[in-house]
């Protein structure tokens, strides 16, 4: 593999590129939850932690340059968001069973998805897709040493770039935390789907 394929310009524009999808998609999360009138369940804010993770390792890498530790960063929270996407998705994947009892059932409706899908597919669904891309994308940016050499300095508009996308996600986060807060207080999170804030009650 040469090592001039991917320069650590190249990589910290690819993953500025990749925090901001990560920073799109917490955004569409919080578009969804208020046009639908629907708080995201206990699993739903794993998801969204594990992607304010992927994007803190990107977000890593932009700023202290390209390194496998920070790769690992992202591998490992998208591991993470994958196993609580899919185990979301295997709950609901059968309507023909009844979550509360344990028990199958002949009632369809006692198990319906969760949410509103979005182009077909439920949040949970795309987020077995986003995470298993993230992990395949990482994988595969990782196989170009080049990236890693030492030394070189980040391009001015790069850390501009890099700059504004970090205030972002550390502003996305801030918010996701008091969002969190909100709805679920010091408890746990409801699974139901519904519009009950901790702090309204």
């Amino acid at each position: 593999m040469k090592e001039g394929i991917l320069s650590p310009t190249a990589a910290r524009a690819l993953n500025l590129l990749g925090m901001l999808a990560m920073i799109g998609g917490l955004i569409g999360a919080y578009v969804y939850q208020f046009s639908y009138r629907e708080l995201p369940c206990t699993l739903c804010q794993l998801q969204r932690v594990a992607m304010v993770a992927v994007a803190f390792g990107a977000a890593m890498n932009v700023t202290l340059g390209p390194s496998p530790r920070h790769y690992g960063v992202c591998l490992v929270s998208a591991l993470f968001g994958l196993a609580v996407s899919i185990r979301q998705t295997l709950l609901h994947i059968n309507p023909f069973f009844d979550s509360k009892t344990g028990q199958p059932t002949l009632a369809a409706t006692s198990n319906p998805p969760f949410g509103q899908p979005v182009l077909g597919l439920h949040l949970y669904v795309w987020g077995v897709v986003l995470f298993a891309t993230v992990i395949l994308a990482v994988g595969i940016v990782q196989l170009f040493k080049g990236q890693f050499k030492a030394g070189v300095p980040e391009p001015a508009w790069l850390a501009r770039l890099a700059g504004l996308g970090v205030a972002a996600l550390l502003l996305i986060a801030s918010l996701e935390t008091l969002t969190t807060f909100l709805e679920c207080g010091l408890g746990a999170c409801p699974n139901d789907g519904g519009w009950d804030w901790w702090i309204l009650r």
